[in-house]
């Protein structure tokens, strides 16, 4: 049974919309707690506000008050409860969640105090008191323990009730109410007063509007480990958490990804990791639903205890069934601080590895090389030279050019008899692995542009132009060839790095771009390091290790600059070189890159390797010089490529959390003999001379 509400006036604004379907739901469940426990109770739980609607006749009644706080956010109109973070917690997350983070404080003799800041249904406060219970806490002494606040009074009430009836309906609810009650958890509890916070926090942006400016004001008076740019109320929760709890407090709360991939959120990671002992991060994706949000959305247990500092933590990473994290012995990875920073020494990222041959592997491979990009890397980065939106009034569609009369030379250059020369701008659906051009506009601008495979391989044809003149006074002072990759990427996809070495051109903010950077070494060959970089860019070897630590989408420099290029010798570096000059070095108007590497004194006696099987050669010969450059061995390319000899219709048969990194994509279409990462598992074997 459910309860049924008025439908709001659907002239009125969402923002009075929602005010009034909450009064009216509120003036219902006022109603139903009077039919069951009597109007003084109801009103003094739930006293009537100003304006408030009477409550609709055909109200109907949950069986139970923890049934009634339950469904009671999700009868919340949509944008009250995205304002509020209304997503209650179920029993199944809050239950395995409260028993791990009580576990070292439950049996004590002594009372304690067990506290919800942002209590929503109560469902934390429930699951806590089942653990005392099951540690041998009679039923009065293990709800004396419990205390909430929620901004939300009728939830704030909601869940006192809940409590009471979940420990017997003993003794008189407005003494549970006392303390659960209404408030702000930010700000309304007193430090170091509490044994354990328990708490499923709201999810949503502080935005600093004029009518939110002075709290935002407030909180960041009070609040010192937030970072930069907007707050974020379950960065401020986490921070309140801890500062909440006595010495020898535990925390026990659900957070969004975000905590441990965001570079923002690492001062509110490093006060985890140095202010308390983290002991679980178990990650989840949302494929079961267990929040009514978008099932990619992905979110995590978290138990800390203080004091600090941390050692290991114990991590999993997108699990989809809730019973792992209830097993007595989770599936996870135990990492060590000292290791958590070795692998993301810039940005204090959390890798998402939950298998410990892949923490060995990545750490191997980390101590083989040095920063691709960042402050201590090989590399410059920057986010494409035009931004798609606020650039655009620099760029002429390549259809009405070639309506006026502008033609493409061998050069790459589109020009029309005395007219400025335009020059392509590049988007990332153009580039392609080691390979220019696999993306020819066919259609259609933003959101609506559609691609499609080129004519011939040497057929370029983008949607844009810009002016060549313009571009050549903004690039005069760089170098005259550059590496660029997607700058949107996924860890599930085929393939997350998608890079090719190019001569200089104009990139739009779709694709990242990497410069040389001056060094001191002589004699120089600027172009040999960043065709070398190419290579291991385009290798299955860097691409595993990137897509155990991109918890987003976002290729930026941030993720970069914790990726390693390994050290190669002369001998290795002039080999990839090649190798990436010939695979990316295609079209006429890369003539350039080939009399640079000449120049340097490396450039390959081959030409442009154009043909399927040509290629597959190569690249064989790359993920191998790139993965003994990284150290990996027979074995190690065998794990990283495990899955992958499968037949396509086996695939299909394997549980999917397994295969959600797997390389198993690439090539699937081929016999497996022939696929990419076969061939290089195979070419491991072979004695490298």
């Amino acid at each position: 049974m459910t309860l049924r509400l008025v439908r709001p006036d659907p002239s009125s604004t969402s923002t009075v919309q929602a005010s009034t379907r909450w009064a009216t739901l509120r003036a219902s469940v006022r109603c139903w707690v009077a039919a069951r426990l009597g109007d003084d109770l109801a009103l003094a739980l739930l006293p009537p506000t100003v304006g408030e609607p009477e409550a609709p006749d055909d109200a109907a009644l949950p069986r139970s008050l923890v049934e009634l706080a339950d469904q009671y956010a999700a009868l919340l109109a949509d944008d009250h409860r995205k304002q509020h973070g209304a997503w209650f917690t179920p029993i199944e997350l809050a239950q395995p969640t409260a028993d791990r983070a009580l576990a070292p404080i439950a049996t004590t003799p002594r009372p304690l105090r067990v506290v919800d800041p942002a209590v929503g249904g109560g469902t934390f406060l429930r699951a806590a008191f089942r653990t005392l219970r099951a540690n041998g806490w009679s039923a009065d002494m293990a709800l004396a323990s419990l205390h909430g606040v929620d901004v939300d009074a009728t939830a704030a009430a909601l869940a006192a009730l809940a409590v009471w009836e979940e420990a017997g309906c003993l003794g008189d609810p407005r003494e549970v109410a006392a303390r659960i009650h209404a408030g702000d958890g930010l700000l309304e509890l007193a430090d170091g007063t509490f044994d354990a916070v328990l708490t499923n926090p709201p999810w949503e942006t502080l935005q600093a509007a004029p009518t939110a400016a002075a709290y935002v004001a407030t909180l960041r008076r009070h609040f010192r480990h937030q970072g930069r740019g907007k707050l974020y109320t379950y960065r401020l929760f986490v921070e309140r958490a801890l500062r909440l709890l006595h010495e020898r407090g535990v925390v026990g709360m659900i957070v969004p990804a975000s905590l441990w991939f965001d570079r923002d959120a690492e001062p509110v990671r490093c006060l985890l990791l140095d202010g308390a002992d983290w002991q679980w991060l178990f990650g989840f994706e949302n494929r079961r639903k267990v929040f009514a949000i978008d099932g990619r959305y992905r979110f995590g247990a978290i138990v800390a205890q203080r004091p600090g500092p941390t050692t290991h933590v114990r991590v999993a990473f997108g699990r989809t069934e809730l019973a792992d994290w209830r097993s007595a012995t989770p599936p996870h990875a135990r990492v060590a601080a000292t290791e958590l920073r070795a692998l993301s020494p810039g940005s204090g990222t959390f890798v998402e590895a939950d298998e410990p041959r892949d923490l060995e592997l990545l750490l191997r491979m980390q101590r083989r090389g040095s920063p691709l990009c960042g402050p201590r890397g090989r590399f410059a980065w920057r986010q494409g030279d035009w931004n798609m939106t606020s650039d655009r009034r620099h760029f002429v569609l390549r259809d009405d050019a070639e309506r006026q009369g502008f033609r493409r030379d061998g050069d790459g250059i589109w020009r029309c008899d005395d007219r400025p020369d335009l020059l392509p701008l590049l988007q990332g659906a153009m580039i392609g692995d080691l390979h220019p051009n696999v993306g020819a506009h066919a259609r259609g601008t933003g959101h609506g542009t559609q691609w499609e495979p080129p004519p011939t391989s040497d057929s370029v044809r983008p949607a844009f132009l810009v002016r060549a003149d313009a571009w050549r006074a903004k690039a005069a002072a760089g170098a005259p060839f550059r590496l660029v990759h997607r700058a949107l990427g996924n860890a599930s996809n085929e393939r997350t790095m998608l890079a090719c070495l190019l001569p200089d051109a104009p990139c739009g903010n779709s694709l990242g771009v990497l410069t040389p950077l001056p060094t001191v070494t002589a004699p120089r060959a600027p172009l040999r390091e960043l065709a070398a970089a190419a290579a291991v860019l385009g290798s299955l070897a860097f691409d595993w290790a990137l897509r155990q630590r991109l918890a987003g989408t976002n290729l930026n420099q941030f993720v970069l600059a914790d990726c390693v290029l390994p050290e190669l010798d002369v001998d290795v570096a002039r080999e990839l070189a090649g190798l990436a000059l010939r695979l990316c070095a295609l079209l006429p108007g890369h003539a350039g890159l080939w009399r640079a590497a000449a120049a340097e004194g490396w450039c390959p006696d081959e030409g442009p390797a154009v043909a399927a099987a040509t290629r597959a050669d190569l690249v064989e010969q790359l993920d191998v010089r790139v993965g003994r450059s990284f150290g990996l061995d027979e074995a190690d390319v065998a794990w990283i490529t495990r899955d992958c000899e499968r037949p396509a219709a086996a695939l299909r048969r394997v549980p999917a959390a397994a295969l959600t990194k797997g390389f198993w994509r690439v090539d699937r279409e081929l016999p497996p003999e022939l696929r990419r990462p076969n061939r290089w598992r195979a070419a491991a074997r072979i004695p490298w001379r």
